[in-house]
């Protein structure tokens, strides 16, 4: 698959609306932004860290600090983790502080009301709770310290073994242990923290969700479920003409979705967001090439 072209310009559209960890993402996709862009937007970003070392929720000056935001962050500069050494090691510590016993990741409870806010009472804590260890939250973290070449094994084999051991029969994983309905959104954060950490590609546990998320993007391709894509880039390359066919015709639904000004919106919304149109945008310049 050749190289794929946006009907419209994502670039202007994140630069005027989007966070910092928007921006960084279209630097990590490859979109035109200069080295001193990218050194603007880094050092802005330091100067919004909290003392704990982690990045606000939301990026929003004085909010507590998030894993989420914070394992985001720490994945979209680690190819340029030498240069900025003093970044790198303040998100790392503040993510290793945030490991719980059993290996995985979890947000304090002081960010329960900032997530109940902006996801709603039921939905936040039905994929997001505070005070326990969440799977995706975990893979988020796990693949962040992986790329920025965490030497502490210990604590990365902590993090793997908690991941493999709540996988499901159907290849999936839920979003917390005990939660009975498996998320292919927690799969899709999954599979690229397994791949970091060295599990095989062959190994049951990765051939398993590859195969079950290949399956879920197949069936969200034919529904016209553009959301679904932003998991598109976590399966890897394609290795048959039929996993071929769902990333072209995924990358396609992106583009045939792109709202005029430049963005993607939710189901049900016509405002354009400016985080899903990044990792939107991460998706059509990753995968548009295989």
């Amino acid at each position: 698959m050749s190289a794929v072209e946006l009907h419209y310009d994502l670039q202007e559209f994140v630069k005027e609306k989007g966070t910092l960890a928007d921006k960084l993402r279209l630097v990590a996709a490859g979109y035109r932004i200069t080295d001193d862009e990218r050194v603007t937007i880094i050092e802005r970003l330091e100067s919004i860290l909290n003392e704990d070392g982690g990045v606000p929720f939301d990026l929003d000056v004085g909010n507590p600090s998030s894993v989420k935001e914070t394992a985001e962050i720490l994945a979209l500069v680690s190819k340029f983790r030498k240069e900025h050494e003093s970044l790198v090691r303040k998100l790392t510590s503040f993510l290793v502080s945030r490991q719980k016993g059993n290996g995985g990741f979890a947000e304090t409870l002081n960010l329960d009301p900032f997530i109940e806010d902006k996801w709603g009472e039921s939905l936040g804590r039905e994929f997001y709770p505070v005070g326990k260890s969440i799977t995706w939250l975990t893979g988020k973290a796990l693949e962040a310290l992986c790329l920025v070449k965490y030497e502490d094994e210990e604590r990365l084999k902590r993090a793997r073994d908690y991941l493999v051991g709540l996988q499901y029969e159907d290849g999936h994983w839920p979003d917390f242990e005990g939660q009975e309905v498996s998320d292919p959104l927690a799969t899709g954060n999954i599979l690229p923290a397994l791949k970091a950490v060295g599990v095989n590609d062959d190994s049951k546990v990765y051939e398993d969700g590859r195969a079950a998320l290949f399956q879920h993007l197949k069936t969200s391709v034919e529904r016209d479920w553009q959301y679904d894509m932003v998991d598109l880039s976590a399966v890897g390359r394609p290795i048959s003409d039929k996993e071929t066919e769902v990333i072209r015709r995924g990358v396609e639904l992106v583009v045939q979705t792109q709202s005029e000004d430049g963005g993607w919106s939710h189901a049900g919304t016509k405002k354009s967001d400016p985080e899903l149109s990044s990792i939107l945008g991460y998706v059509v310049q990753h995968c548009g090439k295989f």
